[in-house]
């Protein structure tokens, strides 16, 4: 048997023997199903102009008929308002415009809900200390108002920041001024590789996200007297919409008539939360309720409770390590690592190199030596507790059995019977520990989901 796998082995690596590819000339390119309109629409929101806090907004997804759309390539257009008449504020730098964004959900036109991200702002302030530097620095500076910078000691009191140091690059909006900016959603209806048969669908599908209520700040100020005031208007979703000739569209219903329903995948985030009392010491363990069938990954982080309401601090980001000195996460018994991640912040003894790796590891970097995140050894744990800054770190594994591959291989949580469990030993308590202190767990779970148009009744559904 041996000798015959040997002997097949060779033949293999013979057939395997072609000239590259950069040595072929004789590919053509080939030439796309004829569309018969490409249209970039402008949506509005059904239920308003103006909106403020803990209201919704709704926008349909009013496209035509046979219609399929790009939701890769759309994107939300918001203008933020301050409504102060003399002091200034900024936007969280890892959230910018996403600030205002507590709950994202998609609902079908019959009214199912499709997709729903709660939370939203601290997922993207989450996703978006992983992204590389330059993703602030550039395009979600630009877009989305977010940034890199912290809020200068130096500002005035009782002027917002209108004297904050050049050296930052927060997105500022001066008093009774606004400024417009766009969002990309983080999310897997709109994330997806697929153009999506909309138009096909029974009734009229529309995204719903709900704002922040008034007691979670959105904006910081460094004058903890003054209010924070604002209104979002002139929303719109600008959508790549797309008409198939004739012939194709024919094709594509004659699939639907036949009953095989229309699938595709993509990945969101499903929010757990929970809370760690104040005084809270040693052995603590967190047990994360959730159902998702397939989790490919979770993130754990924590934020103190009184920042949630605090003007001065970065509500969505200001994250905190509690002083943990080893964790682990438990899937039905299961210890995950099998050995306990240690960290160490101690000045003379910094050891957060495994917390930082498995971390990476949920995204599939660790593995890219040309990948980057935002984080550095100053903000990931926040040595220095007499700065503004939040420290970015979060706990999160990687629960893929097969890697980030083209298969659902995550956890299935389905079963009652296997609990998620965070588990971590607390150690003492500084500014940005806040292990003392009342604090928020929030757990991310990064999880596989099946998007489906029923040929037959036309409704839209989910399946994670």
């Amino acid at each position: 048997m041996s000798q015959e796998l040997g002997q097949s082995g060779q033949d293999f690596a013979q057939d395997l023997t072609e000239v590259p590819s950069v040595l072929r000339y004789s590919d053509i390119l080939k030439v796309g199903s004829p569309v018969a309109d490409l249209q970039y629409n402008t949506l509005i929101p059904s239920n308003g102009s103006t909106f403020t806090e803990q209201q919704q907004i709704r926008i349909p997804f009013n496209v035509p008929t046979d219609a399929f759309v790009n939701l890769k390539g759309a994107y939300i257009k918001m203008k933020v308002n301050n409504t102060q008449a003399t002091d200034s504020y900024s936007l969280d730098p890892q959230c910018g415009v996403a600030s205002f964004i507590d709950t994202f959900r998609i609902v079908s036109g019959t009214g199912a809900l499709i997709e729903e991200i709660q939370h939203y702002n601290a997922a993207y302030a989450l996703m978006s200390s992983l992204a590389p530097p330059a993703h602030t620095q550039s395009s979600a500076n630009i877009q989305e108002g977010a940034s890199e910078g912290a809020l200068s000691e130096t500002a005035v009191a009782g002027a917002g920041l209108a004297s904050v140091a050049s050296s930052t690059t927060r997105c500022h909006i001066p008093h009774s001024s606004s400024r417009t900016l766009s969002h990309i959603p983080m999310s897997g209806f709109f994330q997806c590789d697929r153009l999506v048969p909309l138009g096909f669908s029974t009734g009229t599908a529309y995204i719903e996200i709900t704002l922040p209520s008034a007691n979670f700040p959105v904006c910081v100020n460094n004058d903890s007297s003054t209010n924070i005031s604002w209104s979002i208007s002139e929303v719109e979703l600008h959508l790549p919409v797309l008409r198939m000739g004739a012939e194709f569209n024919n094709s594509f219903r004659q699939l639907l008539a036949s009953g095989v329903p229309i699938n595709w995948h993509s990945t969101s985030f499903h929010n757990v939360q929970t809370n760690v009392g104040s005084g809270s010491t040693g052995q603590t363990t967190l047990t994360m309720a959730s159902r998702k069938r397939s989790v490919k990954s979770v993130m754990t982080m924590f934020r103190k409770t009184a920042d949630l309401t605090s003007k001065i601090v970065d509500s969505a980001s200001a994250r905190k390590s509690l002083g943990i000195t080893e964790w682990n996460y438990t899937i039905g018994g299961m210890r995950m690592p099998s050995k306990n991640v240690k960290q160490s912040i101690a000045t003379a003894a910094i050891d957060i190199g495994e917390t930082y790796s498995t971390l990476v590891g949920c995204l599939s970097n660790l593995g890219n030596i040309y990948s980057s995140t935002a984080m550095n050894q100053d903000n990931f744990l926040k040595l220095d507790d007499t700065g503004t800054a939040a420290p970015k770190v979060a706990y999160g594994l990687d629960l893929e059995a097969y890697g980030h591959s083209d298969v659902q291989s995550g956890k299935n949580l389905a079963n009652q019977g296997l609990p998620l469990v965070f588990e971590a030993t607390l150690g003492a308590s500084t500014t940005n520990q806040a292990s003392s202190a009342d604090c928020l767990c929030d757990c991310f779970l990064l999880h596989d989901v099946v998007y489906s148009l029923d040929g037959v009744s036309g409704s839209l559904q989910s399946n994670a």
